[in-house]
């Protein structure tokens, strides 16, 4: 199976490689021998994140979706960030998180995509993804400049 367009940098997890395209596919592979564990459309400019049950991405609508990782079945989707322009996805024990377009920090429910927080921050943009600190703190950083680092209970 091929990935082409890809925008974002592959996720590498254990015994797993996962990448998304633009206008293409999300898929995981096996990098040892070289094989696909399993593909579905999908399309993203800002990237996915993954944990040990599933694999996040946020699509070119800025939908966030989470697909079992073992198979590649669809688990929820977070539609109502659509044109907020939300990063790509940081799991982060039981949350999901990405940032937008207006500096706004989401956390998500990792188990149904449920909104648990909104955090503002500068008012700029956060293009790039949420960073662990650690197994409950994140950083963000954001266009203008900011970087905040920000905990979850």
């Amino acid at each position: 199976d091929r990935v082409t367009d890809v925008t974002s940098y592959p996720v590498v997890d254990g015994s797993q490689v996962c990448a998304v395209a633009y206008q293409g596919r999300v898929a995981c592979f096996d990098p040892i021998r070289g094989a696909t564990l399993w593909a579905r459309d999908a399309s993203s400019i800002a990237g996915m994140g993954l944990d040990a049950r599933n694999v996040y991405i946020t699509d070119d609508r800025s939908a966030v979706q989470a697909l079992d990782r073992a198979r590649g079945a669809s688990l929820w989707k977070q539609d109502k960030l659509q044109g907020r322009w939300a990063s790509a996805p940081l799991a982060m024990g039981r949350y999901v998180i990405v940032g937008d377009f207006e500096g706004y920090v989401h956390v998500l429910s990792r188990d149904d995509g449920a909104f648990v927080a909104r955090i503002a921050t500068d008012g700029s943009a956060i293009r790039v993804p949420p960073v662990a600190l650690d197994l409950s703190t994140f950083l963000v950083q954001t266009r203008n400049g900011g970087v905040f680092a920000i905990s979850v209970q």
